[in-house]
């Protein structure tokens, strides 16, 4: 099998789409697939065309219009010598590779594979953008969403059956700290002065829903023994909304895997508070590394969470909810504790790793 995947979400990209699409790239390629990735991206300016293992890697710049990128990348892509021996065409996430992939795969006469992530179908079937995403859906031999709530919507749009829920995975074992985190552990600790830390991680916007968490929060009775924690991306419109509110909290900069090994390890609480979402690379490195997961009931957090059993959801726009799950893991014994996110962990470590997850995709894309 040799796929020609294209996307806008690929290394050195941040955010876990951009994790997301590396691990299936690299376990493709681990599989026996050759993979050629082509990357629309900000930081060229010129094509550029890598060989890489297993396939080859295609810079292609953003210009100006989104018209005109997509009319060279069409020529740009057409040219490449890899097209002659394909089998497919893939898109992963963003507005370019779903209007340019289903028009090359009827071209070039290869079947089209859509992974839908999260905010590609959110927000783009609510877009001007929607027909370039249901034409793309309907014009697909096979669709992956990472949710089965996206997979039951999505077969309700198109006439075809080929849409299939393929969760994502992870390797624990990269998650468990070395040595060297330790001392970086204990100190960050520390910092937190005996209050309970509760963390969220990554590109926090406006729908992973933590200014509402954090107002909701607010008026917690017990929140003076908390910490909340925002490691990652915050705008500075809301940074500074949220250090008006009367909570504790500390603000860290976006953190690399490493980094984020001794902040997972450091605190015992992370919050997903969604508003809607795919299945969140950070639900699965926090069950990883044991923490509890205060999660939206939405997307693939309700996929992977068994409510009060190996973690909490709750309805992200129902604020007594989530003061109800707030109280209840202020209540909790440590024993409690370690038992809840032991659960989760053994959930993920044997149901959710990254054999299976490929495993999946290939055994629908091998009959």
């Amino acid at each position: 099998m040799k796929i020609l995947l294209i996307t806008q979400n690929y290394s050195p990209n941040k955010g876990g789409m951009a994790v997301s699409c590396d691990r299936l790239v690299r376990n493709f390629k681990k599989n026996g697939v050759e993979v050629h990735v082509v990357h629309f991206t900000n930081r060229k300016k010129k094509f550029k065309v890598d060989t890489v293992v297993k396939g080859t890697y295609a810079a292609v710049p953003i210009e100006s219009s989104e018209e005109f990128t997509l009319s060279l990348a069409s020529e740009f892509i057409q040219q490449l010598p890899c097209l002659d021996t394909l089998t497919h065409v893939g898109v992963f996430g963003g507005n370019l590779p779903l209007n340019i992939g289903p028009i090359l795969s009827k071209w070039i006469q290869k079947p089209l594979i859509t992974f839908i992530r999260g905010n590609d179908f959110d927000e783009g079937i609510f877009s001007k953008k929607r027909n370039q995403l249901l034409y793309a859906l309907e014009n697909s031999r096979y669709v992956f969403t990472v949710t089965s709530e996206k997979r039951e919507k999505i077969d309700k749009l198109v006439s075809h059956n080929n849409t299939y829920f393929t969760q994502n995975g992870i390797n624990t074992a990269l998650w468990k700290p070395a040595k060297s985190h330790l001392k970086r552990i204990d100190a960050i600790k520390k910092a937190f002065n005996s209050k309970i830390p509760i963390a969220f991680v990554g590109q926090l916007k406006a729908k992973k829903g933590v200014v509402n968490f954090v107002e909701t929060f607010a008026k917690f009775p017990h929140k003076n023994d908390f910490v909340l924690c925002l490691i990652g991306d915050v705008n500075d419109e809301t940074k500074t909304y949220i250090l008006n509110l009367d909570v504790n909290v500390e603000f860290y900069d976006f953190a690399n895997q490493n980094e984020l090994i001794t902040f997972y390890n450091a605190v015992g609480i992370v919050a997903i508070p969604s508003y809607y979402d795919g299945m969140p690379n950070v639900l699965l490195e926090a069950a990883a590394t044991k923490n509890i997961v205060i999660g939206a009931n939405v997307g693939g957090i309700k996929d992977v969470i068994s409510n009060k059993a190996d973690g909490f959801l709750y309805n992200p726009i129902q604020s007594n909810e989530l003061l109800d799950i707030l109280l209840q893991v202020h209540k909790m014994t440590p024993a409690e504790k370690e038992a809840m996110s032991e659960a989760l962990y053994q959930k993920i470590k044997t149901n959710y790793t990254e054999e299976i997850e490929i495993t999946n995709y290939l055994n629908i894309l091998k009959p």
